[in-house]
């Protein structure tokens, strides 16, 4: 975050607040401007032709929305949703694309991100391929939690996430959410506390057939 608002100071002085359930920007317009993520919390999320949706995990402070798609088509191919309330830099594209021409240390920081972002999805793609919905629930919540599997203490979490969403994380339907948390909760691993609220359970030995 530090390099971003050094190399663009001005775009930094003013950040665009958002409110929760609120859009700042949609698949397929074009890209107009690639966000800093200053505060709050943004879930990347993508609409096929026959309507079904899928999130790719919440957006962390510091992470730059929007340049993949600029530097690949400059059109969108997801939406961006604010979930709680959140704010964003907005940096202009020909000015970001000015500045990437000219500074390492931007590339340098692009080329961070997309690791780490190849690293994610390649194992949100193995535990949807592999992984029955209880334990992909059970490993989202700890991922959701900001915290490594299997912590000794338990873990509780407050999160602005809604059921929907966090079916939408896991790759499956609001349903069979449910179904893994009342699993969850059997398996005295995980359960939810109160609306939003969930609670993490240590249990280093897990059988979830």
């Amino acid at each position: 975050m530090d390099v971003i608002r050094r190399l663009f100071p001005q775009e930094s002085a003013a950040t665009i607040h958002y409110r929760p359930r609120s859009y700042v920007f949609h698949q397929g317009t074009p890209v107009d401007a690639v966000h800093l993520v200053m505060k709050g919390t943004f879930v990347l999320e993508r609409i096929d032709e026959d309507g079904r949706m899928a999130m790719f995990g919440t957006q962390p402070v510091g992470a730059l929305l929007g340049w993949q798609d600029l530097l690949d088509g400059r059109v969108h191919r997801s939406s961006c949703q604010s979930i709680c309330s959140s704010d964003l830099i907005a940096i202009p594209t020909e000015r970001f694309e000015t500045v990437l021409r000219e500074s390492e240390e931007l590339l340098l920081r692009l080329m961070q991100q997309a690791a780490a972002q190849t690293n994610f999805y390649e194992e949100h793609i193995f535990r949807l391929s592999t992984l029955d919905v209880p334990e992909r629930l059970y490993r989202t919540l700890w991922t959701i939690a900001g915290s490594p599997e299997m912590e000794d203490e338990v873990i509780e979490v407050e999160t602005p996430l809604m059921k929907r969403d966090i079916a939408a994380l896991v790759g499956t339907s609001p349903e069979s959410v449910s179904r893994g948390l009342r699993q969850l909760s059997k398996l005295k691993i995980a359960e939810f506390t109160e609306r939003n609220t969930f609670r993490l359970l240590p249990n280093k030995k897990i059988d979830f057939k």
